[in-house]
């Protein structure tokens, strides 16, 4: 099976890219967890499918809540 390099880049940039997004998905599900904050697989979830909006708004309860 023979890909170009066009493509072989693009596959390890969006791997990399979904990689990411994961890792920021298991983070706040185990924070959340640690933290007490209420549905933490919700917020894991949330982070899956919606990306960056519900890291920046964990970020702001987090910061509120005293951490």
């Amino acid at each position: 099976l023979l890909v170009d390099l066009a493509t072989a880049r693009t596959l390890a940039y969006y791997g990399a890219l979904y990689a990411v997004v994961v890792g920021f998905a298991v983070w706040i599900y185990r924070d959340a967890r640690s933290e007490g904050v209420r549905y933490p697989a919700v917020w894991a979830l949330a982070t899956l499918v919606f990306t960056i909006v519900p890291v920046v708004a964990y970020m702001l309860l987090k910061s509120r809540r005293g951490a």
